[in-house]
């Protein structure tokens, strides 16, 4: 590979951007991509292991991941990369700590499967109340009477009760109003007043919700705060016979638990099992929990649908050229909201070359760091403002200092309150 030449002008990025898509990825994505002039290749033979070598080969811009594990190796492959795409329902495969040090943002697609995972959801939610796949399973063995034991409830006027009112926890609940249940919903991130927007009741915690429902949907992501969310404080408070419903990571519910209430008070169970690792077939009471007749499971993640996919993979090819052709981030989640600036410099100058490189130096030589920074270049292209977040607050000098600086036409000074201040 020859050097690059040193005198030859920069290419801007939106011509040149070289992205690398593994995991599942749809072939009109990828065209979408090729279309706004990016470099997308595909390869979905790589494994967490061989990421980092292939992006060290390939340098890319841009890395797009599903579900594969993006450690700090691989992103310290090369010092071109500067965006991850995660269009999986999580972000828990890549190492974000990492990205955030190395100055790499962050972004993903939420919201886009909602649908998709809600649907599956109902799928099971149904499939409790009525033992389809039991149902199913005796005609296929030309058993014609229906399944023995208690006739289903039916849903209309019972209460369902979510865990967790995110996208998902929104369409899941939307469904439920729709089939003429009563829903009230859990969530460490809610109010009485966002609940009453959407129709539904607020409960203030997990035992009274399990005391209350009929059916409970849960919905979370796994961090360290969910798991083992439902565990044997709450099952012991699940009403016999209840149906329990999860689109969440198998981390979040006690398995031990579950099955002693699935086996002591009559209650089923329908899991998306998401993707199965080996390791997981082998867990005793996940296999016992199969087992039991009134628990159906399903092995494929919830938002495995191709009207979810395309969705996805839009908002992909959205983020992507927002960053090619804009240089911002849509759906960064290492964004920091709040910095250690205390004083915000409003400077307006000449649109001229080296007017910031000016006051940079001033700043830079005086130990003022710049935390953050917006130039915005007024109508007609003459003149602008700067405006630069500063972690401490400039001397008299410094600011008489970038006064005097050639094409600097004035400067003030503002004290910014952080968030945490008036707490």
């Amino acid at each position: 590979m020859h050097p690059p030449d040193a005198d030859a002008s920069a290419v801007p990025l939106s011509l040149v951007a070289r992205i690398l898509v593994v995991d599942e990825f749809g072939t009109a994505g990828l065209d979408a991509l090729r279309a706004i002039g990016c470099d997308a290749i595909h390869n979905r033979a790589l494994s967490a292991s061989s990421l980092a070598l292939a992006i060290r080969d390939l340098e890319p811009d841009i890395l797009v991941v599903k579900s594969m594990r993006v450690s700090d190796e691989a992103l310290a492959s090369t010092d071109r990369l500067g965006l991850v795409v995660c269009c999986g329902q999580t972000t828990d495969s890549i190492d974000v700590a990492a990205a955030s040090r190395r100055g790499v943002f962050v972004s993903h697609c939420p919201g886009r499967s909602a649908a998709a995972v809600a649907e599956l959801a109902w799928g099971l939610i149904i499939a409790c109340d009525r033992r389809l796949p039991e149902s199913v399973a005796l005609l296929r063995t030309g058993a014609w009477d229906p399944p023995q034991g208690t006739p289903p409830e039916g849903l209309a006027g019972r209460t369902l009760g979510i865990v967790g009112l995110g996208n998902v926890g929104q369409e899941i609940a939307t469904r439920g109003i729709a089939f003429g249940m009563h829903v009230v919903a859990w969530s460490r991130h809610i109010s009485e007043e966002r609940c009453d927007a959407l129709g539904i009741d607020y409960c203030a915690n997990l035992v009274n919700l399990a005391k209350l429902s009929d059916v409970v949907s849960v919905s979370v992501s796994a961090n360290e705060e969910s798991e083992g969310l439902l565990g044997e404080k709450f099952f012991n408070a699940v009403r016999p016979g209840a149906s329990i419903i999860s689109t969440s990571p198998p981390s979040v519910i006690n398995e031990s638990a579950l099955l002693n209430a699935v086996r002591t008070k009559g209650v089923k169970a329908g899991l998306d099992l998401h993707q199965v690792e080996p390791e997981a077939r082998s867990r005793p009471t996940l296999v016992a929990l199969l087992r039991e007749s009134t628990v159906f499971a399903t092995s494929q993640p919830g938002a495995h649908s191709r009207q979810a996919r395309e969705a996805i993979d839009q908002d992909v090819v959205r983020t992507v050229r927002q960053w090619t052709e804009k240089g911002s981030a849509v759906g960064c989640i290492n964004r920091t909201r709040a910095t250690s600036a205390v004083t915000l410099l409003h400077v307006r100058h000449l649109n001229r070359p080296g007017v910031l490189a000016g006051v940079f130096e001033v700043l830079g030589s005086s130990g003022v760091n710049i935390e953050e920074m917006e130039n915005v270049i007024c109508a007609g292209g003459v003149a602008g403002i700067a405006r630069i977040h500063v972690n401490a607050t400039p001397t008299e000098g410094q600011i008489t200092a970038i006064r005097a600086r050639e094409h600097v036409l004035g400067v003030t000074v503002q004290a910014i309150q952080n968030e945490s201040d008036g707490l």
